[in-house]
């Protein structure tokens, strides 16, 4: 069964949200989400082709979305500056979702960076920063984090170094990066009106979410061997949830996180969760601000 809208269809229509790795997973049901409530969505992809699957999927399910396809590689900082320079309108939320699971520990960015810190971290730092100048007054800056944020150690002054640990600990630590420059920047925006918040999708897998064409194809022995785990786990449209509501909320507000509200924060309605300390420490954000500048050469 398809996910809820949080709200009444129409009530987004006006408002431009950006999501970065529109075109499969999480993104993509954000993006129909939104589309479902009348915001006009970017899909910031890095395959055109599939940005383009993405936006036909939506438009069988919502014939009058208004998407725009936004080409974007998170792991280029070129990329990010065109992609910047093309967006050319006023933008009330990004999302930053796009994320990238390296089996090789070796993998790179096209800048040299580690594949999945140079893409989940410092590539959405890159782009929040170049994209400021479109924020309007009331912009929100969501960071999609991950459970697994918890078992990562962030050592911001070792982001560049070569990564011989496992690959899920990397991506944790990747994670908890993207949400340590969430929560800082909460802090520099404290006197504004805008906002940075975190959320996170829960336990969400293809096997329990609804088909759309041309996304990820689930067999019907799949989806009948995984349904009895629906009591503990969620489709990727449920893991939409937290991340949507932390986008749009009213009730949300600067320096929150968001995630599931069930067992283990696995699935379930939206509810405010707890980060670790450290990527809530002031001190870890202004270390991991400082690296990222450092090494993308951009300054917000």
């Amino acid at each position: 069964m398809d996910a809820a809208p949080l709200t009444p269809a129409g009530d987004l229509r006006g408002r431009t949200v950006l999501v970065t790795g529109a075109n499969a997973g999480i993104g993509y049901w954000c993006a129909e989400q939104l589309a479902a409530r009348g915001a006009r969505v970017l899909l910031g992809c890095r395959s055109s082709e599939r940005a383009q699957t993405a936006a036909s999927a939506i438009r069988s399910r919502v014939p009058d979305a208004e998407l725009h396809v936004l080409a974007l590689d998170l792991g280029s900082l070129d990329s990010i500056t065109h992609a910047a320079a093309e967006v050319g309108e006023r933008i009330e939320v990004v999302i930053c979702n796009a994320g990238v699971k390296a089996a090789d520990p070796a993998a790179r960015t096209s800048d040299g960076f580690d594949l999945m810190v140079g893409t989940n971290f410092l590539g959405h730092f890159a782009l929040v920063a170049q994209l400021e100048p479109l924020f309007t007054p009331d912009a929100r800056v969501v960071a999609v984090g991950s459970i697994a944020h918890r078992f990562a150690r962030l050592d911001p002054a070792t982001l560049d170094a070569p990564w011989s640990g496992s690959s899920l600990r990397q991506y944790g630590r990747s994670k908890a990066l993207l949400m340590a420059f969430a929560f800082e920047l909460a802090r520099r925006w404290s006197d504004s009106s805008r906002s940075a918040v975190v959320a996170h999708p829960g336990y969400a897998v293809d096997p329990l979410t609804p088909p759309r064409p041309g996304l990820a194809h689930v067999s019907g022995f799949l989806r009948a061997l995984t349904a009895p785990t629906r009591v503990l786990v969620q489709g990727k449209d449920g893991g939409a949830l937290p991340i949507v509501h932390a986008a749009t909320s009213a009730e949300v507000v600067n320096g929150d996180y968001w995630g599931p509200g069930g067992l283990l924060e696995f699935r379930g309605a939206p509810r405010r969760v707890t980060a670790s300390d450290e990527v809530r420490s002031p001190t870890t954000g202004a270390a991991v601000w400082a690296a990222a500048e450092r090494l993308t050469g951009v300054r917000p």
